[in-house]
């Protein structure tokens, strides 16, 4: 999964520190950031060095072997060179894997960043709080932390056959087929959410749930948990149009392949229909 960027590791530690020479710069205009990508898939974003930025606009934001990464907090208009704006899902499958999960994960704190500008409690500005990665209210003292989505994903097995579906067109344009997921809700346990929405979505009831693998989704700000449930009583499908375009029982040699395993469902699916689940 794009997580996965052994032997190079992610650090959270935080602090105010400023960008040197080599550090990372990740900068982003609406959700595309600034990068350049070669032919054959290389990706890297520019270091401090190579833009014409002041440090004090560049908040730190993780560390991936050593290596610091910053957001660059203003607009920058690009003007010649190799740097280009590109689409965080076109940069997904791009190497090193390790500038992609980075890219994503910036994508999340930037996004965090700019929904806080102001407290939701007094509307007063917003500070960056010295220790640790929080925003403080200037006027309050309200700490606010970075938001994280819990969601669930859920492959609904019946022995050899997997449930499969695709989302409904109002969920935007999609090509591949995917599990039921949704959203924890309050006061709900992830194991709840997977009865509510396989019920919700196909009308079926599950048993023997299990927990598979987590994935930090932040194109999505989201904290995905996978899991394998069985079926529990009748197969027969009742789909909820209004979520799903498509809801069907596939055998296990007949699951679609999707290419690569970066994303927790491609990497659930991959694993069902190889026999690892």
């Amino acid at each position: 999964m794009i997580q996965d960027i052994s032997p190079k590791q992610l650090s959270l530690s935080y602090d105010l520190r400023e960008p040197d020479s080599a550090s990372r710069i990740c900068i982003f205009n609406g959700s595309r950031i600034l990068g350049a990508q070669e032919e054959d898939g290389f990706f890297s974003l520019p270091r401090f060095c190579e833009l014409p930025i002041e440090k004090e606009s560049c908040w730190f934001l993780f560390s991936i072997s050593e290596r610091d990464y910053f957001l660059y907090t203003k607009k920058l208009t690009v003007v010649g060179g190799d740097d280009t704006y590109l689409s965080l899902r076109r940069i997904l499958s791009a190497s090193p894997q390790s500038q992609a999960f980075a890219a994503v994960t910036a994508w999340h704190l930037a996004r965090w960043y700019q929904d806080n500008r102001y407290c939701g409690r007094c509307g007063h500005p917003t500070v960056r709080h010295s220790q640790e990665r929080a925003l403080q209210c200037t006027e309050c003292g309200n700490l606010i932390y970075p938001r994280i989505n819990p969601a669930i994903i859920v492959a609904v097995t019946d022995g050899d056959r997997l449930l499969i579906t695709k989302y409904a067109a109002s969920h935007g344009p999609t090509r591949f087929f995917a599990l039921i997921a949704g959203f924890c809700e309050i006061g709900e346990s992830p194991e709840d959410t997977v009865r509510r929405e396989v019920l919700e979505e196909v009308g079926l009831r599950v048993k023997n749930i299990r927990y598979y693998k987590s994935q930090p989704w932040g194109i999505d700000g989201n904290l995905s948990l996978g899991f394998v449930a069985d079926l529990d009583g009748s197969d027969k499908i009742r789909m909820d149009q209004n979520e799903l375009s498509q809801a069907l029982w596939v055998n296990r040699e007949d699951v679609p392949q999707r290419g690569n395993t970066l994303a927790l469902t491609s990497e659930i699916m991959e694993a069902f229909r190889i026999g690892a689940i």
